[in-house]
């Protein structure tokens, strides 16, 4: 799906992250040092890194433990100048790393993982090169995963067309009088939400009643729980947002025109913009309400 200009994300189910076994990665990363050095002589520091980085990558990109052992043996044999004729270990490698392989082909110097499985198979293959584009494709691979995707803030609903969109932002202000010192200092209480109304429009090409009734049933759902949702506007990312408000108009089986009230909270978010991301937090120094000294000019009665 493009990115559209604005979308409501629903909240995503709760996935573990991958988990690496640091002792299987040693154990690999010992392996495959062990077999470059055979090649090489000496291991240099970039050798080793790279070498340690594969380990790292095949472990948390592979499958099970078993067909990991097999992959990184058939790249041992690889390193030390061996064929490997083995079903198994090839289809570990090739089978499991299949992404990687294929996005490293041209470092690798092959057209395809065919040619390239055919070469390993018959021990004839350029090994630093192999190494390196595996090296590349492993870390490309990785580098996508990790990359800011908007799918991971959920289920994402697309909003087709934004018509308007207003921001209102409001503070505390102090109303009582200061010495003028005093007032260049004064803390002021930082709002804790921002109002954003937005209106705009869900396309229904398809003319697909379902997709009507599935719309809204989802962000009456939210509404109701209530749960935070996520919404984007462009590249901006608001974390942490309620609907308050939500009042759709169908105007067609085609079109759905809205006008939403989100509650956004801001000292409580993560703000990114583009590649851009910093922590918005309040103040954390003690409020104070700093007031003048009050004069008295009453009337004064002398003694007597």
């Amino acid at each position: 799906m493009a990115k559209t200009y604005a979308a409501f994300y629903l909240p995503p189910e709760e996935k573990e992250a991958p988990k690496t076994d640091e002792s299987l990665i040693s154990k690999f990363s010992n392996s495959l040092t062990g077999a470059w050095k055979n090649l090489t002589t000496i291991v240099s520091n970039n050798d080793y890194e790279m070498l340690k980085d594969i380990a790292r990558n095949m472990n948390i990109q592979g499958g099970t433990e078993f067909t990991q052992r097999y992959a990184v043996g058939a790249l041992t044999d690889i390193i030390n100048g061996r064929a490997v004729t083995n079903k198994t270990m090839l289809d570990s490698l090739f089978n499991t790393y299949a992404p990687a392989l294929n996005a490293g082909l041209a470092q690798s110097e092959f057209n395809s993982l065919v040619e390239m499985r055919n070469a390993v198979k018959a021990g004839n293959i350029n090994v630093s090169n192999f190494v390196q584009g595996l090296s590349s494709g492993l870390t490309a691979i990785q580098n996508t995963s990790e990359q800011t995707n908007y799918s991971k803030y959920g289920e994402e609903i697309p909003i087709d067309v934004l018509t308007k969109c207003i921001i209102d932002n409001s503070a505390i202000v102090a109303k009582q009088r200061t010495d003028l010192a005093e007032r260049l200092n004064i803390n002021v209480k930082p709002s804790e939400n921002i109002s954003i109304t937005l209106n705009g429009n869900v396309k229904n090409e398809n003319a697909e009643l379902w997709y009507v009734n599935d719309f809204l049933q989802k962000i009456t759902e939210v509404i109701n729980k209530p749960e935070m949702i996520v919404l984007r506007i462009g590249k901006t990312i608001y974390e942490n947002c309620i609907i308050s408000a939500f009042k759709p108009t169908i105007e067609n089986i085609y079109n759905i025109s809205f006008e939403a009230k989100i509650e956004y909270k801001y000292t409580e978010n993560l703000y990114s913009q583009g590649d851009k991301v910093k922590i918005v937090t309040p103040p954390k120094q003690e409020l104070k309400n700093k007031l003048a000294k009050e004069v008295y000019k009453g009337i004064i009665y002398g003694s007597g």
